[in-house]
């Protein structure tokens, strides 16, 4: 579709590679959210993918409003081939969007008020730097059963079912997006946020953005709820027993693990799964509004 006619839409990118099975129910909730429809999907299926997923975004295309599939260019920067990808994939749907940029990795699972979440809170802070639907794993907030319930803060960015205004990438991350990252993640990092308090290890697009907004602190601030509106399922990804056969088979496998919180601290993920992989509910209780009641940071 011409980049004229994305213009009428807002964006969400869902960067891919080898986990088909996983991008199957990530697509199966995304279909299922509210507003779904009015979005342009901009699929980025990473270099070395699976090709099933290709097939994968066949079968769910024709219930999505407006779609593309973009393959990633090569990368020649080993160290910076992931972020690559998906920073290349922020500047291109924020070149191409009518406000928003929406950001759902291929092993996050949304609740049916996602994008509506998003919306609400994002027209309640003007000045975000982001908002982000899943758990915040970064500091201890009391989760709360209040569906209206927000809170800010800042230093706690993660890629999790996250959305930008334009503006942010292209004034605060474009201008990172560079070859010199690209070359040598760590020591750009270093040479830009010295004193940063981010772990040095985390030097890819993720760790890279959370300098970002450490930069900007509290006139940015990010937005998480207390009920949280999707969960990561890639813990259970990475620490599965091999899963092998048809794809329809992985599909209900995955699907027979991923839903059940009982079932992922049964062995499947291992007893010490990471917090932001336990499922959540994605129907939430009925709202009308969205409400800050608390800053963190």
């Amino acid at each position: 579709m011409a980049d004229t006619l994305v213009q009428n839409r807002d964006v969400l990118i869902i960067p891919c590679w080898r986990r088909p099975e996983f991008l199957w129910h990530c697509l199966d909730n995304l279909r299922r959210a509210e507003g779904i429809g009015d979005l342009h999907v901009l699929f980025r299926p990473d270099r070395g993918h699976d090709p099933r997923n290709l097939e994968v975004i066949d079968e769910f295309g024709p219930q999505l409003g407006s779609y593309e599939i973009e393959l990633a260019p090569h990368c020649p920067y080993r160290r910076g081939k992931q972020s690559a990808n998906v920073l290349a994939g922020y500047l291109r749907a924020a070149a191409t969007t009518r406000r928003y940029v929406f950001m759902v990795e291929e092993d996050v699972m949304v609740a049916r008020d996602f994008l509506r979440w998003h919306y609400a809170v994002q027209a309640s802070q003007p000045q975000l730097f982001c908002s982000i639907a899943a758990r915040n794993t970064n500091r201890a907030v009391p989760e709360a059963t209040d569906p209206e319930a927000y809170y800010v803060t800042t230093l706690d960015y993660c890629s999790l079912g996250v959305c930008f205004e334009r503006s942010v990438i292209v004034r605060r991350i474009a201008p990172h997006v560079r070859r010199e990252y690209f070359e040598d993640p760590h020591a750009y990092c270093q040479q830009h946020w010295g004193t940063s308090q981010v772990g040095v290890a985390h030097v890819e697009h993720d760790g890279l953005i959370r300098r970002i907004q450490e930069e900007q602190g509290a006139r940015r601030p990010i937005a998480y709820p207390y009920r949280p509106r999707a969960f990561h399922a890639g813990f259970f990804g990475y620490q599965r027993r091999a899963i092998n056969g048809a794809l329809s088979q992985r599909i209900r496998e995955v699907g027979e693990i991923i839903y059940n919180v009982d079932a992922m601290h049964a062995g499947e993920a291992g007893p010490e799964f990471a917090a932001d992989s336990v499922p959540v509910s994605l129907e939430t209780p009925p709202w009308k509004s969205v409400r800050c009641t608390a800053r963190w940071g």
